[in-house]
């Protein structure tokens, strides 16, 4: 893991514990178990819904999951605004790929402050690639925002690739 995704995955995190010690120091009650299971729920889905995505080479299935301004952040710095500018960066990597990806997402930790949650976890492809399997598998760390109409959408997403 290069410095500076240390560095952006440490301030996300310091970031949502600050905001939960400010909670903690008012009086405020921490985030209801409740609310947290519901969150939790609406990502898994999202997270099946990834899986099928790469599984279908699919980049709209894909890009979907982001709201209107989420940002994907790509390697060597690239960073993809919306679900068009995402589904255009995607297109040529799934179908580079081809159908039957295998991929699987496991959530490690999650927390969430109101409406905002914070995810990070790991993650593996396996696929062909000119007849030769190729594995990635690495972490990420995905915020994802509750949207007006109640849904979850990815904010930020950044994968970062095991060395």
């Amino acid at each position: 893991m290069n410095r500076l995704t240390l560095v952006m995955i440490a301030a996300l995190i310091a970031s949502s514990a600050s905001a939960r010690a400010e909670q903690e120091g008012k009086g405020l009650s921490p985030t209801p178990a409740a609310a947290l299971a519901e969150a939790r729920q609406a990502i898994d889905k999202g997270n099946a819904q990834w899986i099928e995505a790469w599984d279908k080479a699919d980049a709209s299935l894909l890009a979907r999951l982001f709201a209107e301004d989420g940002i994907l952040l790509g390697r060597n710095g690239k960073i993809f605004k919306g679900p068009q500018q995402i589904f255009e960066r995607q297109k040529p990597v799934m179908e580079g790929a081809g159908k039957g990806v295998k991929t699987t997402v496991t959530t490690v930790e999650l927390w969430l402050d109101g409406d905002t949650a914070y995810e990070t976890g790991k993650y593996n492809y396996k696929y062909q690639e000119k007849g030769k399997p190729v594995s990635e598998e690495g972490r990420y760390v995905t915020i994802w925002k509750r949207q007006s109409d109640g849904s979850w959408k990815i904010i930020v997403d950044m994968g970062v690739p095991r060395e």
